[in-house]
């Protein structure tokens, strides 16, 4: 993603590139496009536009400390002594709101992003082998993924998380929570990266957790599955039934206009009751959500089907599924 700032005025719109100029001017959808080799280009426009006060918006959830503070000296009340100033504002829930309804493109692409997972599921259940290692079977994986079109990165909004392509756990590691996310992570190779893939190697009767985010034209899908390798067990079957039917319920209940909370609940109550006898009731539980919505992030933050406040939102913003 280019650093860019984009500047509206009644005398139109100019967009601000630092890098890869050339590319901005034949994908922009603005006429005007500048380079930008710092804030103080964008205030010699506005000056010469006429603008020396008005709306700032930034996306404050993601900007660094160091650029607020630079966006306070440029254009804040301590840069202009006289006049107008800038109203420095968070824009963060006007994009995501935004985003959170898609076009018919946007959902091609999320769909081919979809077909891309597929791929990294799909060569699990041909090379899945006692003896193999976490990381061999990702590398398998992963390049199934690549040669089906995966773009070979994992946009996450969280600053502190580090995408990978997929997470992928065996055995003990099932239990691991070791990074960034409310499921399961696995250990990872490192401190630096700990979750993912590990060095364990396959056990015989080992539930096996892929959780695929692939990208497709800019556009993100996550798919979650457990493989076994061998033979299920009774108490493995037992389990996937739950989920099975948890699935089902929710999508059942999901329309547009339905609240979250609603949507977890209806999870809620298909794992209270646990799997007799191999699961006894209350010994089951969900994770802190049941789903979330996917774009050009993976997770993106307002989609997420959690015990909380909200309606899904159609592609009139009346409501829908993403």
């Amino acid at each position: 993603m280019r650093p860019a700032a984009l500047l509206v005025s009644s005398r139109g719109a100019v967009l601000f590139v630092r890098r890869g100029f050339e590319c901005a001017q034949r994908e922009a959808t603005v006429a005007h496009v500048e380079p930008m080799s710092g804030l103080s280009s964008v205030t010699e426009v506005a000056a010469e536009l006429g603008l020396t006060g008005g709306m700032l918006g930034a996306e404050l959830d993601l900007v660094p400390a160091q650029l607020y503070q630079r966006l306070r000296e440029v254009f804040g009340a301590t840069a202009l002594t006289t006049g107008p100033t800038w109203a420095l504002t968070d824009v963060s829930p006007l994009v995501l709101a935004q985003r959170a309804v898609k076009d018919e493109e946007e959902i091609e692409a999320t769909r081919s992003a979809a077909v891309v997972a597929d791929a990294g599921h799909q060569v699990v259940l041909h090379v899945t082998a006692p003896g193999m290692s976490e990381l061999a079977l990702a590398a398998e994986v992963e390049a199934a993924m690549r040669r089906t079109g995966h773009e070979g990165f994992q946009p996450l909004r969280h600053p502190g998380a580090r995408g990978a392509g997929i997470l992928l756990m065996s055995g003990e590691n099932l239990t691991v929570r070791g990074g960034h996310g409310l499921v399961v992570t696995g250990a990872g190779l490192s401190p630096v990266m700990p979750y993912g893939p590990s060095r364990r190697v396959l056990e015989p009767g080992d539930l096996v957790v892929v959780d695929i985010g692939s990208t497709y034209a800019g556009y993100t899908a996550d798919e979650s599955r457990t493989f076994v390798v061998g033979q299920a067990t009774e108490e493995q079957r037992a389990l996937f039934a739950v989920v099975r039917a948890t699935e089902d319920a929710v999508f059942e209940a999901l329309c547009p206009g339905v609240a979250v909370v609603d949507l977890y609940a209806t999870a809620e109550a298909v794992v209270a009751p646990g799997a007799s006898p191999h699961f006894a009731s209350g010994s089951l539980e969900l994770p802190g959500f049941v789903g979330h919505g996917v774009g050009l992030e993976l997770d993106e933050p307002e989609g997420a089907l959690a015990p909380r406040r909200g309606a899904l939102a159609g592609r009139d913003g009346s409501g829908g599924r993403d």
